[in-house]
């Protein structure tokens, strides 16, 4: 399924069944300083908000971001971000670790388990 030019669910060879993908928008240290990031969590919020704080839906950025700064999009977020996420050139990824990342918006009680 595509929903704003992103793949929302990739069938998996072996099983065949769905799976979604984690989604990474990278800011340079130019966009960092314009504030595109404040914006990318101001808009996701208002997102998370109109989808009814639905609790698969997170969005984290790095604690450290050196040497670049990335802000990580839940399976879920997609279905509901992926024009924000578009706009900002994300693109698929690896789940991020969670040592090394920050709850920007989700709901503090179930985001955390999406990274275990």
């Amino acid at each position: 399924m595509l929903r704003g030019g992103l793949p929302v669910e990739v069938p998996c060879q072996r099983t065949g069944e769905a799976k979604m993908s984690w989604y990474e928008v990278i800011l340079s240290s130019e966009q960092l300083s314009e504030g595109i990031s404040e914006k990318i969590q101001s808009d996701f919020e208002a997102l998370f908000v109109k989808a009814g704080t639905v609790p698969e839906m997170a969005l984290f950025c790095d604690t450290f971001p050196v040497p670049q700064f990335s802000m990580y999009f839940s399976p879920v977020a997609v279905q509901y971000a992926s024009d924000l996420i578009s706009t900002y050139s994300g693109d698929t990824c690896e789940k991020p670790d969670a040592s090394e990342v920050t709850l920007l918006i989700g709901d503090k009680n179930s985001a955390w388990d999406l990274l275990e």
